[in-house]
């Protein structure tokens, strides 16, 4: 009875170490797509990410002339054809800088470069 308890008992202890956080199934780091943002203004930056769909969603902050990396979650680019990132200085310091359109691709690097201000 032993040996067959046993390997439902694995299964279930693999299945736990491959999903995330939340519960989810993790994706594969080359499977993940990313974005490089370096941003060349003099102000800091919180990043938007826009799909094709009309959604927008905070990616996170860049400092001022710093590049940062960000990991886009499949929940963000599943069903997207292209993103389009937004630039939006803290403190209202500025004007918002929009990127050009990416097509995404999963387990791509998308960059993208914010121009001085």
């Amino acid at each position: 009875m032993f040996k067959i308890l046993r390997a439902p008992a694995l299964l279930l202890a693999l299945t736990a170490a491959c999903r995330g956080s939340q519960g989810t199934v993790a994706t594969p780091p080359s499977e993940q797509t990313r974005a490089r943002i370096e941003n060349r203004a003099s102000v800091d930056m919180d990043i938007y990410v826009r799909r094709n769909d009309g959604r927008t969603n905070r990616l996170g902050f860049v400092t001022a002339g710093e590049v940062t990396y960000f990991a886009l979650p499949p929940t963000l680019t599943a069903g997207a054809t292209w993103v389009r990132f937004e630039g939006r200085p803290v403190r209202n310091s500025g004007p918002a800088v929009l990127s050009e359109i990416f097509p995404v691709k999963m387990g791509d690097e998308i960059s993208w470069s914010i121009p001085p201000q």
